[in-house]
């Protein structure tokens, strides 16, 4: 999976995970392994040629194509560090421009990085506090939002509970004490309901 070239243009480096999620590839940036992500950037999907023709030496296959898999056939979720760019005529898409090293993404990092893409292609709505921004006090219920898996709504509101002591690797659980994820996206923004939710 060891990966360089020399940039072509002016390249940006990070840490983060490229992921194919939401029928896109994507670059997650992350300060350090297992922190919080700090920003998610599309993909085109594509290598630059220095990089695209890096690879074909190193793997001696000259019909090896320019697309992000080639870099990690046996994959759609991996760490590493990465160089980007600017997709020649679509400032909002970036390429792959160098990949020194990649390793197995974390199940920690792989569900943050999923959660920053839903953000990105769906931004909070007013009223709703960003799980990237602050989380709520530990076990007590609150409204929480994820994707809809239903064309007919963008966002599912839920009660839910953040408990990161219970389960550190899978922290958000609906009221029975199951895993969000169990049965959908993971939360993506919550907001205090004390006067709706009460114990009886």
């Amino acid at each position: 999976m060891h990966a360089q070239s020399m940039p072509a243009r002016s390249a940006d480096h990070c840490f983060g995970i490229i992921m194919h999620h939401r029928l896109a590839w994507w670059l997650v940036e992350f300060p350090d392994q297992d922190a919080t992500p700090l920003r998610a950037r599309k993909l085109s999907g594509r290598l630059t040629p220095a990089l695209a023709d890096w690879l074909r030496r190193e793997t001696g296959d000259a019909r090896l194509g320019d697309d992000v898999a080639a870099l990690n056939p046996d994959s759609r979720c991996w760490s590493g560090e990465f160089s980007y760019v600017p997709t020649a005529n679509a400032a909002d898409l970036f390429d792959i421009d160098a990949h020194p090293w990649g390793s197995d993404a974390s199940e920690l990092e792989t569900r943050l990085a999923r959660a920053m893409i839903d953000t990105t292609l769906h931004p909070i709505p007013s009223g709703f506090v960003s799980v990237f921004t602050g989380l709520p006090p530990e076990n007590q219920p609150v409204l929480a939002i994820r994707l809809s898996g239903y064309i007919c709504a963008t966002f599912e509101l839920m009660t839910a509970c953040h408990m990161p002591t219970y389960r550190p690797r899978s922290p958000w659980r609906v009221i029975s004490g199951d895993a969000v994820g169990d049965s959908g996206s993971d939360i993506l923004g919550w907001q205090l309901a004390a006067d709706w939710i009460r114990p009886t």
